[in-house]
């Protein structure tokens, strides 16, 4: 098989059930929309679940990098132009832009992310050419530019908290029945809904207490997430959040940590425009 990198382009209408009070689309309902927008251009290319289903395989998410000059609203009609980037590694490369009012439009976002092929079974990764076959992607030549024009690095651990002088994360989520997906794991959108509800209980009611109301939204600019372990059914995750250090104070990382409250599960970078 040969890469294909034409871009697929996919139409949403934004639901009241995928905003917030403020009827702005909420982080997770953007993500499950890429989420989509990925799945049916694999197909469309001759990589999706289909194929893979039937090899045992399947795809993992391991970051994403997203950047928005705002969320759409409720009412809206939106489009994701999606495409992939080739393959660095283990990871194939998968980039999207958001358009809003028309597919013409100019973005009002723009995103990055990592996938690896695994197998079904035991979810080991697997060498890319399991998929796009050993001559797949000679012969390539992109033509379409990169989401972003700077690299989206690794996100730093923080400092572990003393869990002796302060023995409470900030919230506790539970891998309850609705958040498990197809490969019997929490789904990367569950992982971005807890992200924003540390983000909004850590300004509200936590150390920065700094929203002033409870009925005023966050105004998202950036996130950058690291799927760095799979939470099973029935696991709990334990989230911290943490002031960036290079920051103003309106950039903060959440951390999905295990039972043990130090090895992490997930690694979230949220900036606000305004705080």
């Amino acid at each position: 098989m040969v890469a294909d990198f034409t871009p697929g382009l996919f139409p949403f209408a934004i639901r009241s059930s995928d905003t917030d009070f403020a009827d702005q689309l909420h982080l997770s309902s953007l993500f499950a929309l890429m989420q989509e927008a990925a799945y049916q251009h694999a197909e469309l290319i001759g990589i999706g679940a289909s194929l893979l289903d039937r090899a045992d395989l399947t795809w993992l998410l391991s970051k994403v990098s997203v950047r928005l000059d705002r969320l759409p609203r409720w009412g809206e009609q939106v489009w994701i132009r999606t495409w992939s980037r080739g393959v660095k590694k283990l990871l194939f490369l998968r980039d999207y832009q958001l358009l809003a009012g028309s597919p013409d439009s100019e973005p009002i976002g723009r995103a990055t992310s990592e996938w690896l092929v695994a197998r079904k079974s035991d979810h080991r990764p697997q060498r890319p050419d399991v998929v796009l076959g050993p001559a797949g992607l000679q012969g390539v030549t992109l033509e379409i530019p990169e989401a972003f024009d700077f690299s989206c690095g690794k996100i730093e651990p923080a400092s572990p908290r003393d869990l002796a002088a302060d023995p409470e994360p900030l919230l506790v989520k539970f891998a309850d029945f609705s958040a498990i997906d197809r490969n019997h794991h929490v789904n990367n959108t569950h992982y971005v809904a807890w992200s924003m509800d540390a983000a909004y209980a850590y300004f509200r009611n936590g150390p920065g207490q700094l929203l002033g109301s409870k009925t005023r939204p966050l105004d998202l600019a950036a996130i950058d997430i690291q799927y760095l372990a799979e939470i099973r059914p029935g696991d709990r995750s334990y989230l911290d959040v943490h002031p960036s250090p290079e920051s103003d104070g309106s950039s903060i990382l959440v951390e999905g940590l295990f039972a043990d409250q130090v090895s992490p599960a997930f690694r979230a970078r949220l900036t606000f425009r305004q705080i």
